[in-house]
């Protein structure tokens, strides 16, 4: 078995440059259980975090993860990230 993903599904899966020219953290993913739920995020270096509940990440601390979205405290106020249309 191949771990290569044929083109075809790579195309149909993927949206061409949506995450290029980031000024700042994005969210580009959720997943886990909603007991345990993690994000993956791009800061706008182009470094990708995973994290959780409670982690510090450049625009705050990581206090809530939604099915689409996380919401970071940075001190004077939150921040709410979704994911990129």
């Amino acid at each position: 078995m191949s771990s290569k993903t044929p083109s075809h599904v790579a195309a149909q899966a993927t949206q061409s440059g949506v995450l290029k020219n980031r000024s700042r953290l994005t969210l580009i993913g959720v997943m886990g259980s909603p007991k345990n739920p993690r994000a993956l995020l791009m800061t706008a270096g182009g470094k990708t975090l995973r994290v959780e509940l409670g982690d510090r990440t450049p625009s705050g601390k990581v206090v809530a993860i939604g099915e689409d979205n996380i919401v970071l405290n940075a001190g004077h106020g939150t921040t709410r990230l979704s994911m990129p249309n």
